[in-house]
């Protein structure tokens, strides 16, 4: 097996066991907190590159991907407003985090282990649009997902149907934007649709597993 699809996989059963222990302990506020800290990650990771089987693909978009199952449960146990009082959460706290990471980077470094300052310095100076990419995705997929989720929760009321069907489109259209938007102009097109496949596809896997998840903290009783 591909090394980095096994680091992937080691990622994701972090994530989910990280899900099922907050919201064991802390319910809707395990889910919030593990949202806010997973979507200032996911930004950082975002950052970096890897390839696999000739496809290239930006890090963090497994624990980008467990933020739209962490939403379907806020939204099974809650309703779709308390989406809105995430994302209201959300804002500051992945802006406030930019501003910080920012104001590090203009610092003025020491000789003292330079190479390293410096490398921290490109890291976030070089890439803002990737990270921008992340954070707009972020806000406004979760937002869509938890309209669709709520409706077909409405419709059907079945966990699996509203986190399948809702998944395929908005990661539809979360592959497409983020893609365009970190990489358009500066990217090749069939470049940029490669991408575009590539975290289509890994998206889809990781929201079907979390089907699982969402059943399991549906099961676990409200104290």
């Amino acid at each position: 097996m591909n090394t980095n699809i096994l680091l992937l996989i080691i990622e994701l059963i972090l994530c989910y066991i990280m899900i099922i222990l907050l919201y064991k302990k802390l319910k809707i506020d395990g889910m919030y907190y593990y949202i806010v800290l997973v979507s200032i990650l996911s930004n950082l990771m975002s950052l970096k590159t890897i390839e696999l089987y000739e496809f290239n693909i930006n890090l963090g978009l497994v624990s980008f991907t467990t933020i739209f199952v962490t939403s379907n449960i806020i939204v099974q146990k809650k309703g779709q407003d308390e989406i809105k009082k995430l994302i209201l959460t959300l804002i500051p706290s992945i802006i406030i985090g930019y501003i910080i990471l920012y104001l590090v980077s203009i610092m003025k470094y020491s000789e003292i282990n330079a190479f390293t300052s410096a490398s921290y310095n490109n890291i976030f100076l070089e890439s803002p649009r990737i990270y921008f990419a992340n954070i707009v995705t972020i806000l406004y997929s979760v937002f869509l997902n938890s309209k669709l989720y709520f409706y077909l929760k409405k419709e059907k009321n079945h966990i699996w149907l509203s986190n399948i069907f809702s998944s395929i489109i908005i990661q539809f259209i979360a592959s497409i934007l983020f893609s365009f938007l970190a990489f358009a102009i500066t990217t090749e097109i069939i470049e940029i649709i490669k991408i575009m496949i590539i975290r289509y596809a890994i998206s889809l896997i990781i929201c079907f597993v979390g089907t699982i998840i969402i059943y399991i903290t549906n099961s676990i009783k409200e104290r």
